[in-house]
C-alpha cells in the first residue's frame, strides 16, 4: 500500500516500474483532501499500472500542466490538500478496510483496475475504470513501443443493424454506449463526462454535451482557455441515441489529439511529391484571403483564421493516408491531420480540424460517416456562401410521427421550422432544417444540416442539430429578449442580426418542386462495405480522391478515421477557385459563377 498526497509524484514511477518487474500488486491511497482516493489496485499482466493511471490523469489536468510548464523547477503542480485530523482518519480507516476486503477477494475486488472517490463534503462516491493502455512504456506491448508504418485499409462486408437518425450502424447505440462508457471520469478518463442538456422536459429535443481535452502542450493562455472549453455535442431523436452520439464525438476528438507516438515522414513537399497533397488542396483558401490574413485574423472567429501560405521547401512531419480511389499511400501535413500536432505550434501554415472526422463501431461505419461529413460540409458551402434558394423538403411525406410531434412542440415554443434540400452535384440527399422565432423582432434563426444516402437519416441529423442549439437560446429574460448562454460570440451575432427577409436564401424557393420522400432515389444498401465502395466510386467520377486516416487509438478501440477529399469544399470561410463557383453554375442554379466579393458576408457560425 502507498500511501500519497497527490497521484502525480515522480517517485511513484519509479515504484511502479518495480512492482511491475516483481509482479508485485500494490494498491495507491490519498486519504487527504475534501476528496479521498481509494486504489486502484495494480495487479501486473493483469490491470493497467500506475503509467497507464498517470497519463490519463494528466490529459484531465490542463491547468496544473500548463502553469508547470510555465516553470521548470515543478516536475507538476501540487494542490495544496485540506483535511482535518478527522478526515484524515477516515480516509486511512477506509483504506484498511479496502486493504483487508482486497486480502480476502484478491481477484474480485472492487478496486482491482479501479479507483473509488468519496467527496467529504457530500457523502458521495465514484468509481472510476483504469484503462490498460497497450501502448504504455512500462506495461504495454511491445509493438506499440515504436511508431509503425501503417497498413493499407481494408475493407470487409458489415450488415447494417441500426438504421435511424445516427447514421447506418453494426451496433445498437445501447451496446456501443455500453462498451465504451468506461471511458468516461473526471479523473482518469478520455471523456471526463456525459451529460444532458435538454430532451426530458419535451421527450424530443434531446441534446447532450460531453467533455474532453485536447493536451497540446500549449503555452498560449488563450489556447489554454479554449482547450478547458473543450466539449462534444450528441443529437438525436432518443435520449440514448444522443447520449451515445456524444460519448462517441468525445472519444473521436480525443483520438484525434497528436500523442507523439504516431507514425510520420519528415521531408518537405517538393521532396515527397507527387504523393504529397498541398495543404491548401484541402483547406481551399484564396490568394485574396491569404493577402489580406493579417487584417481579417484581427476580427474573425477562429474558426475562419486565414494561416500563413506554405513553404514548400519547409521539412514538416506527413502523416500516410490511404487512398481508398488508387489503393496506394499519399502524404498530407500532420499538422492538417492531428489536433495540437508540434507544427502547428511552430509555424501556423495549417491546423487539424474535424471536418471528415468521425468514429464508428467498425472501420467501414466510420468511413461512410465520415464520408457524409464532407459531402455535407461541401454541399453547405456550395448552397451557403452563394446564397441559392432552393426547394423545401416536405416533411410530413416521410410519415414520422417523431417529426410531427417535434414540429408541434416548436410552434409551442414560438419557433418555425422548416426544411430545405440542398442537395448539390454529387446527388447525395443533402438537407438544411432551419428554425426562426415567431414572437420577437430578433428571429434567433438556427439552422442544422444533414447528409446521408438515406434521405431519411439526413432530414433527421438536420432537425436533431438545430435541436442541439435550443438550449443555448431557449430562455427568455423579463422583457422577452433571448437569454443566450451560449459560449461563441460570432452566433450570438447571427442569432441577434439574420432574419428570413435579410437573409432569404434560409426561405424555400416556391417556384421550385417541393421535395417529397419519394423523390429521392433508394441508393443506400444493406452493407457498409457496399455503401462505402459505392462513394468512393461516385467521388472518383467527379474527379475527387478519397483518403482515410486510420486515428483508431489501441487503449479506447473505438475506430475513428479522418476522411479527407480534397477539392471538397469546408463549410468555413474557404473562398478559393474550384467547386464553390463551378458547382452552382454546372447545376443552372446561377448564370455565372459569382466574384469572391459577391459571395455571402455571413460565414457558418459553428
Amino acid at each position: 500500500v502507498v500511501v500519497t498526497d497527490d497521484y502525480l509524484r515522480k517517485d511513484l514511477a519509479e515504484f511502479n516500474e518495480q512492482a511491475y518487474a516483481s509482479e508485485r500488486p500494490w494498491m495507491l491511497v490519498k486519504p487527504v483532501g475534501m476528496v479521498l482516493w481509494l486504489g486502484p489496485i495494480f495487479r501486473p499482466k493483469q490491470t493497467g499500472c500506475w503509467k497507464c493511471l498517470s497519463q490519463r490523469l494528466r490529459f484531465n489536468r490542463q491547468v496544473e500542466s500548463y502553469v508547470a510548464r510555465q516553470n521548470a523547477q515543478f516536475e507538476y503542480l501540487a494542490m495544496p490538500p485540506a483535511m482535518l485530523p478527522s478526515t484524515l482518519r477516515t480516509g486511512v480507516h477506509l483504506a484498511a478496510l479496502e486493504v483487508a476486503r482486497a486480502l480476502v477477494q484478491p481477484d474480485s475486488h472492487r478496486l482491482h483496475g479501479r479507483m473509488v472517490t468519496v467527496d467529504l463534503l457530500t457523502l458521495e462516491s465514484q468509481e472510476h475504470v483504469l484503462t490498460r493502455r497497450p501502448q504504455c512504456p512500462v506495461c504495454g506491448e511491445e509493438a506499440y513501443h515504436t511508431p509503425r508504418p501503417p497498413a493499407p485499409i481494408v475493407l470487409e462486408s458489415r450488415a447494417i443493424r441500426y438504421k435511424a437518425d445516427g447514421g447506418h450502424r453494426w451496433r445498437l447505440p445501447q451496446e456501443t454506449f455500453d462498451r465504451y462508457k468506461d471511458h468516461i471520469s473526471p479523473l482518469i478518463g478520455a471523456v471526463t463526462f456525459v451529460s444532458q442538456l435538454m430532451g426530458d422536459e419535451n421527450g424530443l429535443a434531446y441534446a447532450y454535451l460531453a467533455g474532453h481535452n485536447f493536451a497540446m502542450g500549449i503555452e498560449s493562455i488563450l489556447f489554454l482557455r479554449d482547450t478547458l472549453r473543450g466539449q462534444s455535442g450528441g443529437k438525436g431523436t432518443t435520449d440514448l441515441q444522443a447520449k451515445t452520439s456524444a460519448l462517441c464525438e468525445a472519444l473521436e476528438r480525443y483520438s484525434g489529439v497528436w500523442w507523439r507516438d504516431e507514425y510520420v515522414v519528415k521531408s518537405t513537399y517538393n521532396n515527397l511529391k507527387p504523393e504529397a497533397i498541398h495543404p491548401n488542396e484541402c483547406m481551399v483558401f484564396s490568394q485574396t484571403q491569404y493577402e489580406r490574413r493579417e487584417k481579417w485574423n484581427e476580427s474573425t472567429a477562429k474558426y475562419h483564421v486565414v494561416p500563413q501560405p506554405f513553404d514548400e521547401d519547409l521539412e514538416i512531419d506527413w502523416s500516410p493516408v490511404w487512398s481508398l480511389t488508387n489503393e496506394r499511400f499519399r502524404y498530407i501535413p500532420a499538422a492538417y491531420c492531428y489536433y495540437g500536432h508540434l507544427d502547428f505550434l511552430k509555424l501556423y501554415f495549417c491546423s487539424a480540424d474535424s471536418n471528415g472526422n468521425a468514429a464508428g463501431n467498425t472501420l467501414e461505419e466510420a468511413i461512410l460517416q465520415g464520408l457524409m461529413e464532407v459531402v455535407e460540409r461541401d454541399s453547405v458551402a456550395i448552397w451557403w456562401y452563394n446564397r441559392i434558394k432552393r426547394p423545401a423538403v416536405d416533411v410530413d411525406s416521410f410519415n414520422l410521427p417523431y417529426l410531427r410531434n417535434l414540429k408541434q412542440y416548436y410552434t409551442a415554443i414560438n419557433r418555425d421550422l422548416w426544411a430545405i434540400d440542398i442537395t448539390a452535384d454529387l446527388g447525395i440527399p443533402t438537407i438544411a432544417a432551419v428554425s426562426r422565432r415567431t414572437d420577437n423582432p430578433v428571429e434567433d434563426v438556427l439552422v442544422g444540416f444533414g447528409a446521408h444516402l438515406d434521405p431519411m437519416v439526413a432530414l433527421l441529423r438536420a432537425v436533431t442539430e438545430v435541436n442541439q442549439f435550443l438550449p443555448g437560446l431557449i430562455g427568455k429574460k423579463e422583457d422577452g429578449t433571448t437569454d443566450y448562454i451560449f459560449p461563441d460570440q460570432g452566433a450570438i451575432e447571427w442569432w441577434k442580426a439574420a432574419t428570413i427577409e435579410n437573409q432569404p436564401y434560409l426561405v424555400p424557393d416556391a417556384a421550385l418542386p417541393i421535395k417529397r420522400r419519394e423523390d429521392y432515389p433508394r441508393i443506400d444498401s444493406e452493407d457498409l462495405k457496399q455503401d462505402v465502395e459505392w462513394c468512393v466510386d461516385l467521388l472518383r467520377q467527379h474527379g475527387l480522391e478519397v483518403l482515410v486516416l486510420d486515428q483508431t487509438r489501441p487503449d479506447v478501440g473505438l475506430n475513428v478515421i479522418k476522411v479527407i477529399v480534397p477539392g471538397l469544399r469546408h463549410f468555413w470561410r474557404r473562398l478559393g477557385p474550384g467547386r464553390l463557383y463551378d458547382v452552382p453554375v454546372k447545376l443552372g442554379w446561377l448564370d455565372k459563377p459569382l466574384a469572391e466579393d459577391e459571395l455571402n458576408p455571413w460565414s457558418v457560425f459553428f
